[in-house]
């Protein structure tokens, strides 16, 4: 079994100015209906009360797959599963069995020759990375699990936009990410269109009510990911506690 991460290592390092990081809304074929307003549940009024006043915990991938509450925990945060599919046998020169092979983590030179692949399997990972969990808006019966104290966040490009700036301070981050979460299987076939982009696609069954919207920060190479409070100042404009 293969294991790879996502990101491309050769964009540039964001050095504080964010022309510098790859900063973008999830990535889509189709055009993303702008979204106004997102959602953000506290299970401690204190804790809402500091978001909406600009203190902001970010968590990490790894946490969120810790968690012992299955509509909270998702072990496989941020993962997907490639098969090859069934035996396949072809040449260098055959492009669709070139790209097959190139999913399944297997380079094929141009003059190779009568080379086969059977049942070859690739997981592609997130290791870790900064995620902000937010809401198109709950299902009442859900309240139990995130908590009944809520904050409205309206503009949700400015508010990542600022927090992003804030975040960038103390972390060598390498790309900015935001928009609704798929949700699908993350496993797919040969040459099935990948379930969606890493860190954004969960499986229907259990979590489809939740609507996320999800912030997601990479990092540089070597950095460390930890859970932190940012201090962003700059996004009470755009928070409003309003439960």
């Amino acid at each position: 079994m293969g294991k790879a991460n996502w990101w491309d290592r050769r964009a540039r390092l964001f050095d504080g100015d964010l022309s510098g990081l790859k900063v973008k809304k999830k990535a889509k074929k189709k055009l993303i209906k702008p979204v106004a307003v997102v959602y953000r549940y506290f299970d401690d009024p204190d804790y809402a009360d500091a978001f909406a006043s600009g203190e902001i915990f970010v968590s990490t991938l790894k946490r969120c797959r810790e968690y012992e509450d299955p509509l909270q925990g998702d072990p496989e945060e941020a993962f997907e599963h490639y098969n090859s599919g069934s035996s396949i046998t072809g040449h260098g020169s055959d492009k669709e069995f070139v790209a097959r092979a190139a999913r399944a983590g297997v380079f094929v030179d141009p003059s190779a020759e009568n080379i086969t692949i059977k049942d070859q399997v690739v997981t592609n990972y997130l290791s870790d990375a900064y995620v902000l969990c937010t809401t198109l808006g709950f299902a009442k019966n859900l309240s139990g699990t995130f908590g009944a104290y809520c904050v409205k966040i309206t503009n949700p490009d400015a508010f990542s936009y600022e927090l992003t700036k804030a975040l960038a301070k103390d972390v060598r981050l390498f790309q900015s990410l935001r928009g609704p979460v798929a949700y699908r299987a993350r496993e797919y076939r040969e040459l099935e269109d990948a379930p969606g982009v890493l860190g954004f696609v969960k499986p229907p069954d259990l979590y489809a009510s939740q609507r996320e919207y999800r912030f997601l920060w990479t990092v540089v190479d070597g950095e460390e990911v930890s859970p932190r409070v940012v201090s962003c100042p700059n996004i009470v404009p755009f928070v409003k506690r309003v439960k």
